[in-house]
C-alpha cells in the first residue's frame, strides 16, 4: 500500500482512492448534529427529560407534584423520549458511516524515517551487522 504525504499527515492512498470525492458527507453529518444540538436548547430533549424524572419521581418515591398534569402521561413522556433518542442513535450512526471512510485511509505502514534511525542505532551497536543494516538503510 503507498503511502501519500498530505498536509494532514500521511495517508494509505489505495484506500483513499476508495474514499467518495463528494465530501457532502460531512456536510451533512454538520447538519444532523445541528439537528441534534437544536433539541437540547430550552424546550427540547433536557426539559423532556427533567420533566420526565419529576413525574417518575412523584410516582416511584411519592414526591409533590412539580409538574403540570395536563399533558403526557408518565410513560406517554417516557416513550417520546425513548422514540427521541432512538432517532438520535440513528443520525449518530450515520454521521459515523459517513465518516468511516476516511478513518480506513489511516496510514498503515511504518514511518520511513522512524526505521532508518532505528538501524543507524543497530549499526553503530553491532558491528557484524553493520554491513547488513546499512544496506537495509540504504534500500528504504
Amino acid at each position: 500500500m503507498p503511502d501519500l504525504e498530505t498536509p494532514y499527515g500521511i495517508v494509505d492512498a489505495d484506500a483513499l482512492v476508495h474514499c467518495s470525492n463528494d465530501t457532502t458527507v460531512i456536510q451533512q453529518a454538520v447538519d444532523l448534529f445541528d439537528t441534534i444540538r437544536a433539541r437540547c436548547e430550552p424546550d427540547g430533549l433536557r426539559d423532556d427529560l427533567l420533566r420526565l424524572h419529576a413525574m417518575a419521581h412523584t410516582v416511584i418515591n411519592g414526591a409533590s407534584l412539580s409538574c403540570s398534569t395536563d399533558d403526557l402521561t408518565l410513560v406517554e413522556q417516557a416513550d417520546c423520549t425513548i422514540e427521541e433518542l432512538d432517532d438520535w442513535i440513528m443520525v449518530l450512526k450515520k454521521m459515523i458511516l459517513a465518516l468511516r471512510p476516511l478513518q480506513a485511509t489511516e496510514h498503515a505502514g511504518v514511518d520511513p524515517e522512524s526505521v532508518r534511525q532505528q538501524i543507524r542505532f543497530l549499526a553503530s551497536g553491532t558491528p557484524a551487522h553493520a554491513d547488513f543494516l546499512s544496506r537495509a538503510l540504504q534500500a528504504i
